[in-house]
């Protein structure tokens, strides 16, 4: 009954999470735009990726430092900088506690860390949920990865102790360590699993070097980056961690969540580990403490530059789905997981344990 009773929680938790399929109106300025424009004339704002250059958040974050401006009252330059380390929980503990809080500095940072808070990690010095959280320009979900050389043509090829073994690259404390960890200890495969890269740029050359066989990452940095490789089939596509499949995947029958998992329990695991927090994965924040209209302004400056024309060109151009969510439905999104079941918590925490 307990086991059945943690299930039907977790689950009504699920569904309590809404959907954003449609992007709400852009919110309406509230604040004196004149004093922001003042502030911000003249002045430069700065974007922290914290990923090295080359992946899908610093591509996201040049193609967005190109056309902010234009809505920032004042018009201040953008500029985009760099901090990779840790799957971005440098980059979150610098803009939660040293950057500016006068609203010049914007972190990029990725959604799953929020793990890495709930599960007590040492090196957070962030509470993810007190970020002023602005804009998220896409959700994601996660493939499995490997190199055609490995001979491995199926996920089931993976499971069991007589499972062929793959070796996998990581970065620590984001998405790309947490779905090899949990596909290998809740379902039982055959990974060695190298930690410690950067950036996805990172393990692409590992990948491409023999290093390393292969990864997760998303479809939508994969786009970016490695569309030709997954086309051709040099990237051979195992998985994909989502419960709906992926309606632009150029590869037919990937399994889905539903299909690889063999119970309810890592059904969930899955579920919470790696597509949940990906929800709000690239996401954009000010630190704790920004004057609120200032963080309103760059709120409406986000929602306004994911309809200009030019961008939208860009994108396409460059493969960058948009499809933004803005503001409070982050929050609430950020607020919800971390409030997820204890006893789901608890079996995460076990399997993830395994670092």
């Amino acid at each position: 009954m307990r086991m059945r009773s943690w299930f039907l929680t977790a689950v009504m938790t699920l569904i309590a999470v809404p959907a954003f399929a449609a992007q709400p109106a852009a919110p309406k300025a509230g604040f004196d735009e004149k004093a922001v424009a003042d502030f911000y004339r003249g002045k430069t704002v700065r974007i922290i990726v914290g990923f090295s250059a080359g992946g899908g958040y610093d591509q996201y974050s040049r193609l967005i430092g190109r056309h902010l401006s234009k809505y920032i009252p004042g018009n201040p330059t953008v500029l985009v900088d760099n901090m990779a380390g840790a799957g971005s929980i440098i980059a979150a503990n610098h803009v939660y506690n040293a950057a500016a809080k006068d609203g010049t500095i914007i972190g990029n940072i990725s959604g799953p860390i929020v793990l890495e808070q709930l599960f007590g990690n040492p090196a957070v010095q962030y509470d993810l949920g007190k970020f002023r959280h602005l804009a998220v320009p896409v959700s994601e979900s996660y493939l499995m990865i490997v190199h055609k050389r490995t001979g491995i043509t199926s996920f089931d090829e993976l499971r069991g102790d007589k499972g062929k073994q793959v070796t996998l690259g990581a970065i620590p404390g984001s998405t790309v360590e947490h779905a090899p960890i949990i596909v290998k200890e809740a379902l039982n495969l055959n990974l060695k699993i190298v930690s410690g890269y950067k950036g996805t740029a990172d393990v692409r050359l590992a990948l491409d070097s023999g290093e390393v066989d292969g990864f997760f990452n998303t479809w939508t940095s994969s786009k970016i980056t490695s569309y030709d490789k997954v086309k051709s089939g040099e990237w051979v596509l195992l998985a994909q961690l989502t419960e709906n499949p992926m309606k632009d995947l150029i590869i037919a029958n990937v399994p889905t969540i539903q299909q690889i998992a063999r119970s309810e329990e890592q059904r969930l695991l899955l579920k919470y580990g790696t597509s949940t927090p990906n929800d709000f994965g690239k996401v954009y924040v000010l630190p704790p403490g920004a004057p609120a209209d200032r963080a309103q302004a760059m709120e409406i400056a986000f929602a306004r530059v994911f309809k200009d024309k030019e961008l939208l060109a860009d994108s396409e151009k460059g493969k960058l789905e948009i499809d933004p969510i803005i503001g409070a439905p982050i929050q609430k999104l950020v607020v919800e997981f971390l409030g997820m079941p204890p006893d789901l918590k608890n079996k995460l925490q076990t399997v993830l344990k395994h670092r």
